[in-house]
């Protein structure tokens, strides 16, 4: 496990920033933590990491949304409202994420083992002051933490 304190949105877009300019395809990326602790604060600065001009915004009400023009595409879900493996499979997660990347808000326990993807799973909790956030990078396959490199200490 690696604990980042991150001192504001700015700051959650640059380390997610830095993730995507470093990541490969495929891979899931697991994003964990209570509303407002800067989720799709993470996932907009690693769109930008990878070269995604599109404006970012949480699916929650879409479930999904699908962003390119970067060099690998990028897959933002939202699953609050999912019940299962048999919504998993009726989103078509498995086929959207052939070669990209997919950001996960809210994922399911056994949503590595259905997808078979690499994976990175980040929790967010809130810091002590009202900006600050925590930023947890809980696990990770070795095949991860290879591309990661020294980020993961």
């Amino acid at each position: 496990m690696l604990e980042l304190e991150t001192g504001s949105a700015e700051a959650t877009q640059r380390l997610a920033e830095r993730i995507g300019g470093i990541v490969a395809g495929p891979l899931l990326i697991l994003l964990s933590g209570d509303y407002g602790t800067g989720k799709t604060t993470f996932v907009q600065g690693l769109a930008r990491g990878l070269g995604i001009s599109s404006v970012v915004r949480s699916p929650s009400y879409n479930i999904m949304k699908r962003y390119e023009g970067g060099r690998l595409p990028l897959v933002h879900a939202d699953l609050y409202r999912t019940a299962g493996e048999a919504d998993i499979e009726e989103l078509g997660l498995i086929e959207e994420t052939a070669e990209g990347i997919l950001a996960v808000e809210w994922p399911k326990r056994d949503l590595p083992a259905q997808l078979g993807l690499p994976w990175l799973h980040i929790e967010f909790r809130q810091g002590n002051g009202d900006a600050d956030r925590r930023v947890l990078l809980l696990s990770w396959e070795d095949e991860v933490a290879t591309v990661l490199g020294g980020m993961l200490g």
